[in-house]
């Protein structure tokens, strides 16, 4: 942005200090970045500490009057106190015309995953879809915008108001169905808890358990072959003696 001319007094807007006037540029690139989610005052400020809040909204109006004008295609605006580029009405119609002959089959296997998700749970916010994917997911959101598979439904009434997407009339037509009920089943995982439960063992008969239940008792009433051979091997190392025989008994000299 040429900020000479924006800082002009022949362009019709208010003059700012040299030291504002720089500041145009870092503001501009950094709500850009900011994408959908735009950014607060506050934020804003966090970047710049040596300048006030009055000095960087005579900064941010400057901007927002800039792309007021008819050569730009985009307009800053500000939306439940954040601020954000967005492409103007007028680019809509032209974005549709670039993607009119787009199908589904071309769509790319992180975009189809984006508008799955969508038509599975909307309505849903970009960051409750990027949760999910565990990557950003506002690209996908744009070009699927820009071939009119969705479309924005309001706002999440939570901080900072994100937007909430559904499905477009024209998804229905590309994909031949005439309401989301007509989306296959979609396969979910188990829950966490099922995770941890046994598995159940199948059911006995009566006379099952009872022969299981015969089999334990008489397995632990009957001593093993390999217990009595062990007591016999004992008994023949050493003499056996009584209790009393036990206290009279001489102690042995150990060399």
């Amino acid at each position: 942005m040429d900020t000479e001319t924006m800082n002009s007094p022949a362009s019709g807007q208010p003059a700012l200090p040299n030291a504002l006037s720089r500041l145009m540029p870092l503001i501009e690139g950094l709500i850009f970045t900011a994408g959908e989610d735009g950014l607060s005052l506050l934020q804003i400020q966090s970047v710049f500490e040596e300048c006030s809040r009055d000095e960087l909204g005579q900064v941010l109006e400057l901007l927002r009057r800039e792309y007021q004008k008819d050569s730009r295609g985009m307009e800053l605006v500000r939306y439940g106190g954040r601020w954000k580029f967005v492409a103007k009405e007028s680019v809509f119609p032209y974005a549709s015309r670039l993607y009119s002959r787009a199908h589904a089959s071309s769509l790319s296997g992180a975009a189809m995953e984006v508008l799955s998700l969508i038509a599975y749970n909307q309505p849903i916010t970009r960051v409750e879809i990027d949760e999910i994917r565990g990557v950003s997911s506002e690209v996908m959101l744009k070009k699927l915008q820009a071939r009119d598979l969705i479309e924005t439904c309001g706002n999440r009434e939570t901080i900072g108001r994100p937007l909430l997407y559904q499905v477009s009339s024209a998804f229905y037509d590309v994909f031949g169905l005439e309401s989301l009920a007509d989306l296959p089943e979609c396969e979910t995982p188990p829950a966490v808890n099922d995770l941890f439960e046994r598995p159940q063992k199948p059911e006995e008969s009566a006379d099952q358990e009872a022969a299981r239940t015969s089999e334990e008792k008489a397995s632990n009433e009957k001593p093993s072959s390999s217990s009595l051979g062990h007591q016999e091997e004992i008994h023949k190392g050493r003499e056996v003696l009584e209790p009393d025989e036990i206290l009279d008994a001489p102690l042995k000299d150990p060399s």
